[in-house]
């Protein structure tokens, strides 16, 4: 029998899971170039409106608005439609919203770009990752892990597509623009190929309930982890040009070189957790996050800041297959309950880290604003494993268990 099918009511058939899960690896790689694209360009976009710091950081929280508004309504269009058919014209959708950002002539039009983007980033980070679920439960092997490494992969492209066109003199709205019409190819394309059957046959009940404490508490560290990640891309190019004094075309590689380290932990995720445990690996990951960050806000210099976003990203790569995973087996119901739980708080932090971290840079720089996710990397090390641990024990679980 198909691992999780019974519990997650999924039937993917098995001789279109191979091109099902080809699709889905494009949709991972349109969705990370995307954004990696805007992470990389926001030196420009920075540059081009004349923004500070509290100026940027408005147009993330444009996009976070977007992001939130689109993600509470998704749920409700995955349950009826399925993650193959939403996905076939959010994709393309989202290409379509990059555009747009490159295309704004006024810090009005950005904002309402960067609302738009955000709409689409929201619902096709929760509809592809609902498509991946759907075509892992087809099978036997976990898989998650190298679906997330195909979305850090898809950020180091578009940096160092973006970093050699800003070197070669290249107009960041031609640049943008190229690749966004990539990606409305790459989508369509791939469209067609996606799984299907995971749209609910069944009515959803009425009504509203808490989350139990072991999944409000993991959802806790799903929050300080991505909130990190977050600050991570959107910030560091700005933070690689602005403090460590990198020169314009080698600021965007400061978020290649983070993607490449996540793009690496997750490769190998699935097996040193599967090897050492959740547990180890969450107190791992949290102390490489806090050493690189600790190089990072410690000296200036630009080789130094890539070096530790090396050692944040291999420590944030397997942080949330790891806390997603514990939130499927703390729900008393439904794993997949449990799972969509964590992830969207989870997710909160990762939208709302950037403007925040922003926020405060105004007041205490951008190096004092860094600080914060220091704490934040330290608690996940230290407390982390504890809360995980009785999470685990409290689910029936092994408290090493993997988050497979």
């Amino acid at each position: 029998m198909n691992r999780e099918a019974t519990c997650t009511g999924l039937t993917t058939a098995p001789l279109d899971r191979s091109r099902a899960r080809w699709a889905a690896s494009v949709m991972f790689l349109v969705d990370g170039i995307g954004f990696g694209t805007w992470a990389a360009m926001i030196p420009s976009v920075k540059q081009k409106f004349a923004l500070s710091e509290s100026g940027l950081s408005i147009v993330l929280l444009a996009i976070v608005a977007g992001a939130l508004m689109s993600m509470s309504l998704i749920g409700r269009a995955l349950s009826r439609y399925g993650s193959g058919r939403m996905l076939a014209w959010l994709a393309p959708g989202y290409a379509v919203a990059l555009a747009l950002i490159a295309l704004a002539p006024g810090f009005g039009w950005l904002l309402g770009a960067a609302m738009i983007f955000g709409a689409f980033k929201g619902s096709l980070d929760v509809s592809v990752n609902a498509q991946a679920i759907t075509i892992e439960s087809a099978g036997s092997k976990p898989i998650m892990a190298t679906f997330q490494a195909l979305w850090s992969i898809g950020g180091l492209v578009a940096a160092v597509l973006v970093g050699l066109a800003l070197k070669q003199g290249v107009a960041p709205l031609v640049t943008t623009l190229v690749i966004a019409a990539a990606l409305l190819v790459a989508a369509l394309v791939s469209s067609g190929a996606l799984a299907g059957g995971d749209a609910s046959t069944t009515k959803r009940k009425r009504g509203f309930a808490l989350p139990n404490g072991r999944i409000l508490r993991i959802g806790a560290l799903a929050f300080l982890a991505l909130f990190a990640e977050g600050v991570m891309m959107d910030w560091s190019a700005v933070y690689t040009r602005t403090v460590a004094g990198a020169e314009a075309w080698l600021a965007p590689l400061a978020y290649g070189m983070f993607s490449l380290s996540m793009a690496t932990g997750r490769l190998l995720g699935d097996r040193v957790t599967a090897r050492h445990g959740g547990l180890a690996v969450l107190r791992v990951s949290g102390l490489l996050t806090f050493v690189g960050l600790l190089l990072i806000i410690a000296w200036h210099a630009w080789p130094v800041t890539f070096l530790g976003l090396g050692f944040a990203g291999l420590g944030l790569a397997n942080l949330v297959p790891v806390l997603v995973g514990a939130g499927g087996r703390a729900h008393e119901e439904s794993v997949g309950q449990g799972v969509a739980t964590v992830s969207m708080i989870g997710y909160f932090g990762f939208l709302a880290g950037p403007p925040a971290i922003g926020g405060l840079s105004h007041w205490i720089g951008l190096p004092g604003a860094f600080g914060v996710v220091v704490v934040f990397a330290l608690l996940l090390a230290v407390w982390g494993p504890g809360v995980l641990g009785r999470a685990s024990v409290n689910s029936g679980a092994p408290s090493g268990s993997s988050s497979d």
